[in-house]
């Protein structure tokens, strides 16, 4: 995971475009990012997040139209800094629609996670407990 170009933190250019060069598995707070940019995500498998983080989220709906248009993977994120960052599957849907997705959407980002877990797991890069 890379901290992306948020537009709510010093963040410096070309950020983005460095962490889908290098494959990362997602690309937290991406900001502005570029239609390009998102392109890339999409051709590398990055998954680009929609953010609870207060900040963060502000380019949520940025971010989802773009990843929606080019077919670009999406993940939920709280990035929670503290326990009153963490929230409920009720809060997370909020968030989802609040980016202007819909509930399928939601699910779509929920495999997508496991599917991102299952990966780590099988590499086994962390062990299962």
């Amino acid at each position: 995971m890379v901290h992306g170009e948020t537009i709510v933190e010093p963040v410096q250019a070309g950020t983005n475009r460095a962490a889908l060069e290098a494959g990362v598995d997602i690309l937290a707070h991406p900001g502005l990012i570029s239609k390009t940019e998102v392109l890339l995500a999409r051709e590398k498998g990055t998954l680009l997040e929609v953010s609870y983080r207060k900040g963060h989220c502000l380019t949520n709906g940025h971010v989802a139209k773009l990843a929606k248009d080019v077919g670009a993977a999406l993940i939920l994120n709280t990035d929670a800094h503290g326990t009153e960052d963490l929230i409920d599957p009720i809060q997370a849907l909020r968030v989802v629609l609040g980016a202007g997705l819909i509930e399928a959407d939601w699910e779509e980002m929920q495999s997508n996670a496991r599917n991102l877990l299952e990966r780590i797991f099988t590499q086994k890069m962390i062990p299962r407990l």
